[in-house]
């Protein structure tokens, strides 16, 4: 999936979607190098995913053990 950044408006950039629509993404939350004109590139990492999952499994397995 890939995002464009339209503008910078204060602290948040407006991302135009690959649908056509236009969202606020506060800045903050992009790379500091982010300007009007660059492609954001956008996925889901599964790896990572499925790592979180089971590191939260754990923890509650830890916390709710009799």
């Amino acid at each position: 999936m890939k995002w464009i950044v339209d503008r910078i408006e204060g602290d948040y950039a407006v991302v135009e979607l690959e649908n056509g629509k236009a969202v606020d993404i506060p800045l903050i939350s992009l790379p500091e190098s982010i300007k009007e004109g660059t492609v954001i590139s956008v996925s889901a990492d599964k790896a990572e995913t499925e790592k979180r999952k089971e590191n939260i499994d754990s923890l509650a397995k830890k916390l709710f053990r009799e």
